[in-house]
Formats: C-alpha cells, structure tokens, sequence
C-alpha cells in the first residue's frame, strides 16, 4: 500500500512540474509576442513613441517585455498555482510589488535615458549608452523571468513541513522572499553602471 501511494505521489509531482514547465515556455513565448507588439505600437501611438525616444530601443524593449513577463507570468501560473498548494492571493501581491518595481525602474529611465548618447562611445565598456544598457540588463530580467516560471506564487503555510512532537514550528518564510532576493542580486549587479550614468546626468 505505501508502494502505491509512493507512486501516486509521483506520479502527480510529475504532472505538476510538467505544467510548470509548459506554462513557463508559453509565457516566455507570449512575452516576445507582446513585446514585439508594443514595439510595432510605439510608431503609431504617442506615448509609447515618446516612451521610446526617452528609454532608448534596448530600454524600450527591456521595459515592455519586463511588464508583460509579469502580467502573463502572473495569469498563467494562477490556475497552477492553486492546485499545487501555492497561494494565489499572495502571488498577486507579488506580482503588484514586482510590477511597482518595474515602473520604478522605468521612471528613472524616463529621466535619465533623454541623458544618455545615442550611440556607444568607443571607449571601454561604451562609454554612459554602455552602462545605462548594463544596468536596465541587470536589474529586469531576472525577475521577469521568475514571473514566467511561477515564481511569484509561494507555498501555503499547509504546504510546508510541520513541526514533529517536541520540536519548534519552523519559520515561515516571507511570501516575498523570491522577488526580493531576486531584486537584491539584481541591483548588486546593476549598481555600478547605474551610479556611472547618475554621475554623467549629475555633471551635465
């Protein structure tokens, strides 16, 4: 009999990291299409056109597929998420801090990308155009790519393991713990070419 239920569980962990796995290459493929959508729009609507005069092309793209890795890594994993024991609720508001994030990182954008050259610099690294695209490369897509794979949803505290008799319940962890150590390494990386292309906005 535990044979039986052995394999059972098995059998239905499969199936859940099979949906994860599905629903993950159809979120990144629905990120490219959406991007590559608001990317046709930015000739034809104004703000987007002045959106992306102001972010530059890569920052255009980088912002836009960011948003939309969110929005679509957020719907689609919903449904999984519930049904493997993740808090949906909770995901959401993940998903609202993460988008916050996003629009923090765009609006900084917006006022230093009219700042930075058009084109790279010959000098090492591509002088400021170098840095602002090192930066926004830095501090985006990681976490857009933990939207696409459901990491925004955490586990339910009837999920996690309990404590055994005589033994101390064991800390739950933060339901925004992912995002924001994604978030952290993110900004560790991004923080010296972000401070360079501060400096070049300072100095003008």
């Amino acid at each position: 009999m535990p044979a039986v239920i052995d394999s059972s569980s098995s059998t239905t962990a499969t199936r859940r990291l099979d949906a994860q796995i599905a629903l993950s290459v159809l979120a990144l493929i629905l990120t490219v299409g959406g991007t590559v959508w608001l990317g046709e729009l930015a000739d034809e609507v104004p703000v987007l056109r002045e959106a992306y005069s102001r972010w530059h092309g890569v920052g255009y793209v980088l912002i836009c597929a960011f948003m939309v890795a969110v929005l679509v890594g957020a719907v689609l994993h919903s449904v999984r998420a519930g049904r493997a024991g993740r808090s949906v609720r909770l995901g959401w508001v993940n998903a609202a801090l993460v988008l916050a994030y996003g629009a923090l990182v765009a609006l900084l954008a917006w006022y230093l990308g009219p700042e930075v050259p058009q084109h790279f610099s010959g000098g090492r690294g591509g002088g400021v155009k170098g840095s602002y695209v090192a930066w926004l490369v830095a501090v985006l897509p990681w976490l857009a790519f933990v939207a696409c794979f459901g990491g925004l949803f955490p586990k339910t505290h009837s999920d996690l393991p309990s404590a055994d008799k005589g033994r101390t319940q064991p800390v739950q962890p933060k339901f925004y713990r992912v995002p924001l150590l994604t978030a952290v390494v993110s900004w560790c990386l991004g923080i010296l070419p972000f401070l360079f292309v501060l400096l070049a906005f300072t100095l003008r």
